[in-house]
């Protein structure tokens, strides 16, 4: 059980949003958000967008293509779930 990191419900529930607001809010994802949300670095991050043909621009890579083709999608759904049943 070492490793694990405690936190509070107000910090779990803001993590969630965060990841939330980081795949819906803006028309594009940097490369930190994405290996922030994904939970790898940032180099990974950026080798499998390149293998998976996504070119990013001086903004960084275009959300929704991101979401379709890393397949957040199911992800992004179970964040919305877990947020509605936080606060339920």
């Amino acid at each position: 059980m070492r490793g694990i990191k405690v936190v509070s419900r107000q910090e779990y529930d803001e993590e969630i949003e965060g990841k939330i607001q980081k795949l819906t809010k803006y028309a594009y994802i940097t490369q930190k958000d994405l290996s922030e949300i994904i939970g790898c670095s940032s180099a990974t991050v950026k080798t499998e967008l390149n293998k998976l043909g996504v070119e990013s621009n001086c903004f960084g890579w275009p959300t929704i293509k991101v979401i379709n083709v890393l397949g957040l999608q199911p992800y992004l759904d179970n964040l919305i779930k877990l947020r509605k049943s936080c606060r339920a």
